[in-house]
C-alpha cells in the first residue's frame, strides 16, 4: 500500500467512467483496428495492443496482464521501458496493479516515488514516475490489466482514464473471443473419449508434414495401431470397459512415443501416429516398444483383469509420394498384414 502521508492515487469505479452520453466517443487510429485484422493468434493481439496504446496514449510505457494464478499476473506484452521486465511475474498482493486487478477499479499513481508497492518502485527505477492500470473487464469478470506509464509525474487526466478503461474493456472482449475460437477449434479436433486428436487432426496434419517432405525433403512415418480382437473384449466385458481399454491404450501409447510425435483415433479401436523426422529403421524401434508394452500390460475394471494386444502398421514417404494418402496406404496395408500373420505384430508397409 502507498504510505498514507504520502499517498498520490486516485481510483476510479467503472460506473464513474462510464457516466458520459451517447455522443461521448473516442478515437482510434484506422491503422490500428487494421492492424488487429491480421493478428492471428492471442500473442499478436496483445504485441498490437501494446505498441498502439502507447502511442495513443505517448506512453513511455504500455503493457497488458493477465492472471496467471490466483497470486500473480503475467505480463504477455510490453511496448516501451523494461522496468518490469516479461518473465516477470507480477504478484497481486502488495502491488498497485494487483489492487486495480482485484478491485476491478482504474487506479492512477501520479507519483511513483512515494510508493512502496513493488511494481512502482520497479517502475520508480526504471525512470517512470506516474502509471495508470484500467482492470480488463468481460462479463463483470477482471481478466487482466492495460497499463501505460510515463517519466512524468502526475500524468494521467480523467478523461484519459476514461479512454483506456474503454480500450481495457474492448480488449477483454477480443481477448475473450481468441480464447473462445482456441476453444472450438481445440474441440473440433479432440476425440472425446480419449483426449486424442481425432481424424480431422490427422487429416491436417498428415498434409502438412507431407508439404514439408515435399518442399524440403524431412522424411516421416505414418502407423496405423488396430486392438486386437476389439470386438471379442467387447462382446464379453462390454462396451463400457471396451471403452476404457481405448482410454488405457491412449496413455500407453503416450508414454513411448516421442514428445514431437502424433496420436489421434481415426476410428472405432484404431489410431494414427504420425513420427515426424523419422526414417522406417527408427520407427520400428519405436513402434515394437508401444507394442511390447501393451502385451506386457494389463489393467482392472470392474473386477476384471484386462489384458489386450495390438497390430501396427506402418509406412515411410518416400521419394514417388505425392500425397500423405500414399503413405497412409500403406501403412493400412501394413496392418492388414500383421493381422494376418497371427496378429500382435508390427510390419512395414513397401
Amino acid at each position: 500500500m502507498l504510505k498514507k502521508a504520502q499517498r498520490i492515487e486516485r481510483i476510479f469505479a467503472p460506473s464513474e467512467l462510464s457516466g458520459f452520453n451517447e455522443s461521448h466517443c473516442i478515437h482510434l487510429p484506422v491503422a490500428f483496428i487494421y492492424e488487429l485484422t491480421f493478428a492471428d493468434s492471442l500473442n499478436a493481439v496483445l504485441d498490437t495492443v501494446a505498441k498502439w496504446v502507447g502511442q495513443i496514449f505517448e506512453a513511455d510505457r504500455a503493457s497488458i496482464s493477465i492472471q496467471k494464478d490466483a497470486e500473480h499476473l503475467q505480463l504477455y506484452a510490453i511496448n516501451g521501458n523494461q522496468a518490469i521486465p516479461m518473465e516477470f511475474a507480477l504478484p497481486i498482493a502488495k502491488t498497485f496493479i494487483g489492487r486495480a486487478f482485484e478491485s476491478s477499479k482504474l487506479m492512477i499513481c501520479d507519483d511513483t516515488t512515494v510508493s512502496d508497492e513493488e511494481d512502482c518502485i520497479m517502475l520508480s527505477s526504471g525512470g517512470l514516475g506516474s502509471c495508470m492500470d484500467a482492470p480488463m473487464i468481460h462479463c463483470g469478470v477482471t481478466i487482466g490489466t492495460l497499463n501505460v506509464a510515463d517519466t512524468r509525474t502526475h500524468c494521467y487526466s480523467k478523461a484519459q482514464a476514461i479512454q483506456l478503461q474503454c480500450l481495457a474493456n474492448w480488449i477483454a472482449l477480443n481477448i475473450r473471443l481468441h480464447l473462445q475460437l482456441k476453444e472450438m477449434n481445440l474441440l473440433a479436433s479432440t476425440d472425446e473419449l480419449t483426449g486424442t486428436f481425432n481424424r480431422r487432426r490427422f487429416t491436417f496434419e498428415s498434409h502438412e508434414n507431407m508439404q514439408r517432405f515435399l518442399q524440403s525433403r524431412i522424411p516421416y512415418v505414418i502407423g496405423i495401431l488396430d486392438v486386437d480382437l476389439f470386438k471379442d473384449l467387447n462382446d464379453r466385458y462390454g462396451h463400457t470397459t471396451g471403452d476404457q481399454v481405448l482410454k488405457d491404450l491412449t496413455a500407453n501409447v503416450r508414454q513411448h512415443i516421442r514428445k514431437q510425435d502424433f496420436l489421434a483415433r481415426i476410428g472405432g479401436e484404431e489410431f494414427a501416429i504420425i513420427l515426424p523426422a523419422c526414417v522406417a529403421e527408427e520407427a520400428e524401434d519405436i513402434f515394437e516398444r508401444v507394442r511390447e508394452s501393451i502385451e506386457q500390460h494389463t489393467f482392472s475394471y470392474d473386477a476384471h483383469r484386462i489384458h489386450y494386444t495390438v497390430s501396427i502398421g506402418y509406412a515411410e514417404v518416400g521419394l514417388d509420394d505425392q500425397h500423405y494418402e500414399d503413405v497412409f496406404k500403406r501403412a493400412d496395408k501394413a496392418l492388414y498384414k500383421a493381422k494376418a500373420n497371427n496378429r500382435n505384430q508390427v510390419c512395414l508397409g513397401v
